[in-house]
């Protein structure tokens, strides 16, 4: 039995697709939801928040933009950088799992992003992101937890 097929490096390959997949879905799911809520007409107290946002303009670099331009951007931004590590994690397990298999580096960098971004979830965002994240981030310690 090659070390590619064993019970643990099963198991560990295993364990990081779901941990990607959590990822994956956080991001669209996030993306998703700005969509829709962009999209759909808001309740008057937060129609009043985007109203004082998209007027209070600020220069960022020289360019002029307002408060709702840059949450909506880093908010985009955001859902888009985490579900293309969970997208990158997922390439990484098909064209070079000995990444996980043979080393624990890419499941520690995996739940050093993952276990911080889960405690900002936690401080400040809704049940979504939380439970997903903290999918990621079991799915990323179990894998740790076995043998390479």
């Amino acid at each position: 039995m090659n070390v590619e097929s064993s019970p643990s490096s099963t198991g560990r390959r295993r364990a990081s697709a779901v941990g990607a997949w959590a990822l994956v879905a956080t991001g669209v799911l996030h993306a998703a939801s700005v969509a829709v809520g962009t999209a759909t007409e808001a309740p008057a107290a937060q129609r009043a928040v985007h109203d004082a946002m998209a007027a209070t303009h600020v220069a960022v670099a020289g360019l002029d933009r307002t408060l709702w331009q840059l949450f909506l951007g880093f908010s985009l931004t955001m859902a888009l950088f985490i579900a293309g590590l969970g997208a990158l994690n997922l390439l990484a397990l098909r064209r070079a799992p000995r990444l996980f298999v043979d080393t624990r580096a890419a499941l520690w960098l995996n739940l050093g992003i993952v276990l911080p971004a889960f405690a900002v979830a936690v401080l400040a965002f809704p049940p979504p992101p939380i439970a997903l994240l903290a999918v990621a981030g079991a799915a990323f310690g179990y894998a740790l937890t076995r043998k390479p």
